[in-house]
């Protein structure tokens, strides 16, 4: 996978910005930093339509504490499967340490697993290990979640042509 362009955050840049709200006539964004935000707030709409019916089949037990890190874990599990190098709890929780706390991901994790979201699997390699697979049902609600994203992105001017390396 091609390494994404870094971006730098300048947070000398952020602290010594004013804390006052603007006039909305004195900000202007370029086409493409509004196609991106457009993006977002359809996504964010397409997420909560989503939600609310995966809630409303009772498919789950409870509400995902915080749909957005769930997001996160699931976007994780589903990417590590993919690129063959399974997650465990551990390593999600790692990586989301900014975010949330060991604990807190591993109460999504047990919601997730009680939804049929995934399994836990002993690591065929190292025993004490448990990865996180993701199951058929997860399958099918990460292609919905895909399609609809490519769908905001592509009415947005998003060119999704892959190219080959060499």
């Amino acid at each position: 996978m091609k390494k994404p362009k870094e971006i730098k955050i300048v947070s000398e840049e952020i602290a010594e910005a004013s804390a006052r709200t603007l006039p909305t006539a004195s900000v202007e964004l370029t086409p493409e930093e509004m196609a991106v935000l457009e993006i977002e707030v359809a996504w964010l709409h397409w997420r909560s339509e989503f939600r609310k019916i995966v809630v409303g089949s009772g498919q789950l037990r409870t509400p995902w504490r915080n749909i957005f890190e769930a997001d996160a874990i699931l976007s994780l599990i589903a990417h590590r499967w993919l690129t063959k190098a399974p997650i465990t709890l551990k390593e999600i929780a790692t990586y989301l340490s900014e975010f949330s706390t060991e604990a807190t991901i591993s109460r999504h994790i047990d919601d997730m697993e009680f939804a049929g979201m995934l399994e836990r699997v002993r690591d065929p390699a190292d025993n004490r290990r448990l990865l996180l697979i993701p199951t058929e049902r997860l399958l099918i609600v990460g292609r919905n979640f895909l399609q609809a994203r490519l769908m905001f992105m592509k009415n947005n001017g998003f060119d999704a042509t892959v190219s080959k390396p060499g």
